[in-house]
């Protein structure tokens, strides 16, 4: 290891004592540059660009504090580590050398050869950590630059992404409307006038989950909007609405109770009875039985509703359990011919958390899966300070 040392001292002996215990460390090989005034320091410095300078306090034209303030002026990229020597052990001056940039301060006359030594290295490994904090601060703004960037250019994509995706929607819907008008009323049957009912629905939905999208990519969360409803007519519709377009699975609803009303938004709940039952129907076999129950729960503490959705399809391996509800989580068994992106789950559990309510989930690989949310029915509705809610996701477990 080799270290280079600029010395600024108008004493000789005591040029010659420094040189002296530098030459003498068995461990690191000291150049040592010696020079007798401050002036002449401040031109080596910038000139070389020393790694320690080692100056005393009294120096003609200039004291030791006012060179280290010149060298911080100087040498402003790269300030070479320093230690002051002085005659007399002034604790004043000492905080005013090491608020100047100095790193020690030793008193001529009371120090060894190895503390010289010690003081230099620990000096220049003081600076070596400034520089390498300092280092990592840069670098770390610029990161945090360009993330800003990266995220001003994502928005913008997004945005322009959602306004695309709206124009498709819109045609869906006004061709259903078209088709309604238009087709004879002989020929408009219960079953085609429900399909094309659940056409105009479908597209007003993905709708308003491409503004939820939008909102949830630009880092603000949708206000919960708590209503009085009636959860038994949102899930019967959802139930008949799934029976309607899939004939490759049986559902089976089942009622226990009379009271399903509760302050909840409805729209959140539909999301999360979307994920639900499409997970239910993604996972199931064909010819799978799905079971959607609802439930009054007891009383005390408070009056809640139980919610299950059960399929017969491919279950969760136990290993995948505890991490079902994690964003960008899917199972293992799950084939890379089911789509999806891991996120709906942790979705569906936030807006059940915003509601004040609770998600589970029992399962078995190759024995089907239970997710059973609580919900509570009387949270008062406060109208003057709303509640907020979790960005919205569509996609399946």
């Amino acid at each position: 290891m080799s270290v280079r040392v600029l010395q600024v001292d108008d004493s000789a002996a005591d040029q010659m004592m420094v040189r002296r215990a530098l030459e003498r460390d068995p461990d690191t090989r000291w150049a040592v540059e010696q020079v007798s005034s401050a002036e002449e320091a401040l031109e080596r410095a910038t000139a070389s660009g020393p790694d320690v300078v080692l100056m005393d306090f009294h120096l003609p034209g200039m004291n030791g504090v006012e060179l280290l303030r010149a060298l911080r002026e100087r040498c402003a990229g790269r300030v070479p580590a320093s230690v002051l020597l002085t005659g007399t052990g002034n604790e004043r001056l000492a905080v005013e050398a090491m608020k100047s940039g100095a790193q020690d301060y030793l008193v001529k006359g009371t120090f060894t050869p190895e503390r010289l030594r010690h003081s230099l290295r620990a000096a220049l490994e003081t600076v070596r950590l400034e520089r390498a904090l300092e280092a990592r601060r840069l670098q770390a703004e610029r990161a945090e630059r360009s993330a800003r960037e990266a995220l001003a250019v994502r928005d913008e994509l997004f945005a322009l992404a959602t306004h695309d995706l709206k124009g498709p929607l819109q045609i869906i819907t006004l061709n259903a409307q078209f088709l309604r008008l238009k087709m004879p009323a002989a020929s408009l049957t219960p079953a085609l006038d429900t399909r094309l009912t659940s056409i105009s629905h479908a597209a007003m939905r993905m709708g308003e989950l491409i503004d939820h999208f939008l909102v949830a990519t630009r880092g603000r969360e949708q206000l919960l909007r708590r209503e009085r409803m009636d959860l038994l007519a949102l899930v019967n519709s959802k139930v008949r609405e799934l029976e309607s377009m899939s004939s490759r699975h049986a559902f089976q609803l089942r009622v226990e109770g009379k009271d399903f009303t509760g302050n909840w938004d409805s729209t959140s709940l539909e999301r999360v009875l979307d994920n639900l039952l499409s997970n239910a129907v993604k996972y199931s076999p064909a010819g799978g039985n799905i079971f959607v129950t609802l439930a009054e729960g007891a009383a005390k503490p408070e009056r809640q509703v139980m919610l299950r959705v059960e399929d017969s399809g491919l279950g969760i391996p136990a290993q995948d359990l505890p991490h079902v509800f994690e964003r960008f989580h899917r199972a293992s068994n799950v084939p890379d011919t089911i789509a999806g992106s891991g996120v709906g789950l942790a979705s569906v559990r936030r807006l059940v958390e915003l509601h004040g309510g609770t998600i589970e989930v029992k399962s078995q690989q190759g024995q089907g899966a239970a997710f059973t949310v609580r919900l509570p029915q009387d949270i008062p509705v406060d109208r003057g300070s709303p509640e907020s809610g979790a960005g919205p996701s569509q996609d399946m477990r």
